[in-house]
């Protein structure tokens, strides 16, 4: 293993290779950094923040130390190099774990079948065959066990599948009124008021949009239409209670619900996603703000050139 001494890493420098989109994308941050911050745009200084803040990251899902020593990474190249066990080696097979999944699957079309037709009673099944009822058993587990991807690789989600998921949002908003209006008894939506919707969704959505609410709150302060659209949106919803409870809308599900109620239903997605979570999220983290607050403090840089478009030299 080759090894710098800490002399020549200080002087190194790393030519990088952009193409027409990522140089795009650098002069995107740059830009939006620089009216943030009220300065001329600088590409290098972005470049390179972007470089160490990328770096940080890498460096702390390895689990090492900002600037690691070479025993810390000696150590870390010794153990990634020892052969895996028996047991996690034939976890590891693609046929192995392709075998379990399909096994999954036959036991779960097994059960499915025995439950719906030949009316297993121990399975449950039989009393719950709508769609809704299946929407209370899957939807918040779903978007929990989602969370540790929206956490790591929300950079990674392109505008496309971005716009993928908002049109699958809007074809499911689209089914839920059909359900309604033909109506299709196999939804088991006729009957759920706009109480029970909340019951189903206010959590999940909650949980959702962890890792979405800074940039939201960014947007609200930074876009007119954005709070526009959360006004009208908050107008409509207080629409709804009075209607419920002073017009008698019964669609709206709201009568008979007291305070009590209200704080069940609103206290855990209120808390969840301003509280828990990022608590949680610092927590599994090992405080990760802070230490980067203070690693960005020891950091400073000693040159950023960007050349070009195409091309960018880091010193």
């Amino acid at each position: 293993m080759t090894q710098m001494t800490e002399a020549a890493a200080a002087t190194a420098a790393i030519q990088v290779r952009l193409d027409r989109e990522e140089a795009r994308g650098l002069e995107a941050v740059a830009s939006v950094a620089a009216a943030m911050a009220r300065k001329p745009a600088d590409r290098s200084a972005t470049a390179q923040s972007l470089l160490h803040a990328a770096l940080e990251t890498r460096l702390e899902e390895l689990g090492l130390p900002w600037a690691p020593s070479a025993e810390a990474v000696a150590d870390l190249v010794a153990e990634a190099e020892k052969p895996d066990s028996r047991l996690a080696a034939f976890i590891k097979r693609d046929s192995v774990r392709q075998t379990g999944a399909s096994a999954l699957a036959a036991v779960l079309l097994v059960l499915l079948w025995g439950g719906y037709i030949r009316n297993w009673q121990w399975t449950g099944f039989p009393g719950n065959e709508q769609l809704w009822d299946w929407l209370h058993l899957l939807l918040l587990p779903m978007v929990v066990a989602t969370i540790p991807l929206w956490l790591r690789h929300r950079e990674y989600i392109s505008r496309k599948r971005r716009r993928l998921y908002l049109t699958c949002a809007a074809a499911f908003g689209v089914f839920v009124v059909a359900g309604y209006l033909v109506p299709l008894n196999w939804t088991g939506f006729s009957g759920n008021t706009l109480w029970s919707w909340l019951s189903l969704v206010l959590l999940p959505v909650a949980v959702a949009s962890v890792r979405f609410m800074p940039s939201a709150v960014h947007w609200l302060r930074h876009s007119r239409r954005a709070a526009v659209a959360v006004l009208a949106a908050a107008a409509l919803w207080a629409l709804t209670i009075v209607g419920g409870y002073e017009w008698h809308w019964t669609w709206t599900g709201y009568q008979g619900n007291t305070l009590w109620d209200w704080l069940q239903l609103l206290l855990l997605p209120l808390l969840v996603p301003t509280l828990l979570m990022p608590a949680v999220v610092r927590w599994v983290s090992d405080s990760a703000p802070g230490q980067s607050s203070q690693r960005s403090q020891r950091y400073v840089p000693k040159r950023a050139v960007i050349s070009g478009s195409r091309s960018a030299a880091i010193r």
